[in-house]
């Protein structure tokens, strides 16, 4: 990909999100988490923002060899490219806009013949030529689904359960967060959906058996990682390996284990009032896009 510096320095602007653009703002531990959540080992570490973000861009795109976790500098760049418009950033943030992210951001690409192009059934997006044609699958999903078989020694994979589309699983400590249980039950019952959580079941012998069963059932799990509980840690592994949908919530984005800083988590201010309202909604639009692929109106992207 033959991208000048001049457009680089604009992608980088995109991924930094000072206003007015309409992307999403980025903390300096935010552009750390934009890059090593794509496995691209670039800290910040309290440069410039955008000179910092350029400078990185800029070393990728011109990188002779393989780039972090990419074969090379080109589909590192398409990686990048494709998550300043991750739709996953703009849900439930009222300070940017994902449709006129992709305008401004295929503005800076076409007169290279790349653009953006928006999925609106899967709420995905793509870098893709002018054409329509893929430019790259470095950074997207495969087509053919690799089956994993395996035989757990501390629990059992259930043979008749089937999984339910409509029940989330939340995994959270139980000890003073009963107001925070009942923003997220409030949420998933506006979304349509039921909410268990470990101990509202006890069908086996042991927590563990409950847990993992409660887990394989549900298509989608919230995890609160408020206070780096280690049975939250145990239980969002579990989920990841069984490929769920996990919503990362948090009091404290530092609580987030490092291995997912990559994966954008609802940060809630406190236990109670203002913060619970919001933790509420912002659950609320994610559940509906996981569930319908869309959270507010949304109109055709420009072309």
């Amino acid at each position: 990909m033959k991208i000048r510096p001049a457009a680089l320095d604009k992608i980088a602007s995109y991924i930094c999100g000072d206003s007015p653009l309409p992307f999403p703002y980025r903390s300096s531990s935010r552009l750390t988490s934009f890059f090593t959540g794509l496995d691209l080992d670039y800290i910040h570490r309290g440069e410039t923002r955008n000179t910092w973000t350029r400078d990185a861009i800029i070393e990728i795109s011109r990188s002779k060899h393989s780039v972090g976790g990419f074969a090379n500098a080109d589909d590192a760049l398409v990686a990048i490219i494709e998550e300043v418009v991750n739709p996953e950033y703009f849900e439930g943030d009222d300070s940017c806009n994902l449709v006129d992210a992709i305008s401004v951001m295929n503005q800076t690409l076409r007169p290279y013949q790349f653009e953006i192009a928006l999925d609106e059934t899967n709420w995905t997006t793509s870098l893709v030529s002018t054409d329509g044609t893929f430019v790259s699958t470095a950074h997207r999903s495969p087509n053919r689904v690799t089956k994993i078989t395996f035989s757990p020694r501390v629990f059992e994979v259930p043979e008749t359960i089937q999984t339910r589309p409509d029940l989330v699983a939340v995994m959270m400590p139980f000890g003073g967060f009963d107001k925070v249980h009942f923003s997220i039950r409030a949420a998933c019952e506006n979304a349509g959906l039921e909410l268990i959580r470990a101990d509202d079941i006890w069908d086996n012998s042991t927590i563990l058996q409950d847990i993992f069963d409660l887990i394989y059932t549900a298509e989608i799990v919230i995890s609160d990682f408020t206070g780096r509980n280690p049975n939250v840690m145990y239980e969002t592994g579990v989920a990841h390996t069984l490929g769920k949908h996990v919503i990362p919530i948090t009091q404290n984005i530092e609580h987030v284990p490092s291995n997912l800083h990559g994966h954008r988590a609802l940060v809630y201010v406190g236990a109670n009032g203002e913060g619970l309202t919001q933790l509420e909604d912002d659950l609320f639009k994610r559940l509906t896009t996981l569930t319908s692929g869309r959270s507010w109106n949304k109109t055709a992207v420009p072309r």
